[in-house]
């Protein structure tokens, strides 16, 4: 009866856990160097991608050999692990490591798992980065009008482990194979003048661990402040390495502050801001003694990665290298052409400039008044960029050409980029309105023609008049019949009596000559 009562209560427990999912995380810092505290994080959450409530026991482990183990409960979602895999005891190469999550009910019960694979390195991690202006270049291609800092650059496992537990630190830069001294701050400065050109930089790193010789220069204590934890239970360690672990409440985790120790400045070491690249010297591994006052070094050598330097297990190195192009920034923008124009003119501008292709360029108009004289909300930053990278070049030279529909005062922004610079260059534009006059030619002729036509027109009615006296003849009556003979006749009358006039006109010639005859009688030939 009890055994039956213990299975269902077990199978109870067991269905309410594995009913709520949950899924934790796991990162870490690394790529870390033998020796350094490489620090994993695991983080607890449940289906819906929150932190879950309850008593919570995180158990880690890894496969080293020996391997490390820890445990931590609490009701905290988050722990942090911090291991370390010291060169005496432990090989570089990838290692991995597990963390399970139980959670607590009557008893701990296991609700999720993961595991992770990093890398403990022989060498220094981290890369060199190149300053120009104080910004980081990302890119290969640096400026030659300005000072390039090179600046080695560790990841923060690797920086402190240094900074903690060597004695001195020393850079030697090296340019297409030409040593250029060594630095005890990780970064050279150099100017690269000559434009076109790849160079190859490298810096090997090493630190010492032997105790100084000389008087040592004080540095300032390192103050840690941890972050207040539940109580965990006891961890276990491998032989030579230590490990730390801290579970982190879910609201907020208090910051860890750590003060590095200053580093002396080797002033014998110290490069000239001005250095000029010699030529390219191709040889093999060695050491190169540097004589100084009353003292000879061995400074290692390095080409391309291709030299062999016989380790020192006191010593630890890093090796960098970086490849870079000389370009020449884009510069003396000169802009011609009319800025002034009438209403109506297009502009056309040319614009030339000189740098290192390639090149884009891009243009942005803003008005300063919307033409009706008030102030639009536009003004020129300095900060303007080209819209989808702008348009591409082949060659330092383009024109401009835009037609203003409205007269009014614009700014024309001309944006040029190259690989490792832009430039911005306002340029004025005052478009103004013409008051349009009257020709005289538009006047005087239509008054001309108009007066042309007058006096054709006046002449043209006089000689009308004129032409019809003179055609008008008036043909004198000179029959001095009797009124009665005046009378009126129709024209079938005139007609007969024509005809009866022309039988009869032989006969009265003959009687009468040169007489007219009474019948005779004439009209006007109107």
């Amino acid at each position: 009866m009890v055994n039956n009562r213990f299975a269902v209560l077990f199978g109870t427990l067991f269905l309410f856990n594995y009913v709520e999912s949950y899924f934790v995380t796991l990162s870490h810092n690394g790529p870390v160097v033998r020796g350094a505290n490489i620090t994993f994080k695991a983080e607890l959450f449940n289906a819906y991608g929150e932190p879950p409530s309850g008593t919570f026991r995180f158990r880690w482990q890894d496969n080293a050999i020996p391997r490390h183990i820890s445990e931590s409960e609490g009701p905290e979602t988050a722990a942090h692990w911090i291991v370390s895999y010291p060169a005496s005891h432990y090989d570089p190469g990838p290692y991995e490591v597990e963390v399970s999550v139980d959670k607590s009910t009557i008893f701990f019960w296991p609700i999720s798992s993961q595991r992770i694979i990093f890398n403990v390195t022989a060498m220094l991690n981290g890369q060199i980065a190149l300053i120009q202006s104080d910004r980081v270049v990302n890119s290969k291609f640096i400026s030659n009008s300005r000072q390039v800092t090179h600046q080695v650059q560790l990841t923060k496992p690797d920086y402190e482990y240094l900074a903690i537990n060597s004695t001195s630190i020393l850079t030697y830069w090296f340019v297409d194979c030409v040593y250029y001294g060594s630095t005890s701050d990780y970064s050279l400065k150099f100017n690269y003048t000559e434009e076109g050109k790849e160079h190859n930089v490298e810096a090997l790193v090493v630190a010492y661990y032997e105790p100084p010789t000389t008087t040592p220069i004080p540095t300032t204590p390192t103050t840690t402040t941890t972050p207040t934890t539940t109580t965990n239970k006891p961890t276990t360690q491998g032989p030579g390495g230590n490990t730390t672990t801290t579970t982190t409440p879910r609201t907020t985790t208090p910051p860890t502050t750590t003060v590095l120790p200053s580093q002396p400045h080797n002033s014998s070491s110290e490069l000239s801001n001005d250095v000029n690249l010699a030529p390219t010297v191709n040889t093999t591994a060695l050491f190169i003694n540097v004589s100084e006052p009353n003292t000879t070094i061995g400074l290692p050598f390095v080409c391309l990665n291709s030299s062999v330097i016989s380790p020192d297990p006191k010593k630890t190195y890093g090796y960098f290298h970086r490849h870079l192009e000389v370009k020449a920034p884009v510069s003396q923008v000169d802009i011609t052409g009319s800025n002034w124009l009438k209403h109506g003119d297009i502009l056309n501008l040319t614009v030339t400039f000189t740098g290192s292709p390639n090149f884009t360029y891009c243009t942005k108009l803003m008005q300063k008044c919307n033409g009706r004289g008030n102030k639009v909300l536009t003004f020129f930053t300095g900060n303007e960029v080209c819209k989808n990278d702008g348009w591409a070049l082949l060659k330092p030279k383009f024109p401009i050409i835009h037609y203003f529909q409205v007269p009014d005062t614009y700014t024309l922004i001309v944006i040029i980029n190259n690989d490792i610079s832009k430039t911005i260059t306002p340029v004025t534009v005052n478009i103004y309105e013409v008051t349009k006059q009257a020709q005289l030619s538009v006047i005087v002729v239509p008054v001309s023609c108009s007066i042309v036509a007058v006096i054709l027109i006046v002449f043209g009615v006089a000689y009308y008049v004129q032409s019809k006296n003179r055609y008008t003849v008036e043909v004198a009556n000179f029959d001095f019949g009797q009124a009665n003979d005046m009378e009126y006749k129709t024209f079938n009358e005139r007609l007969r009596e024509s005809v009866s006039n022309t039988f009869n006109r032989s006969s009265d010639y003959i009687e009468t000559e040169n007489v007219w005859s009474p019948s005779r009688k004439y009209g006007s030939m109107q």
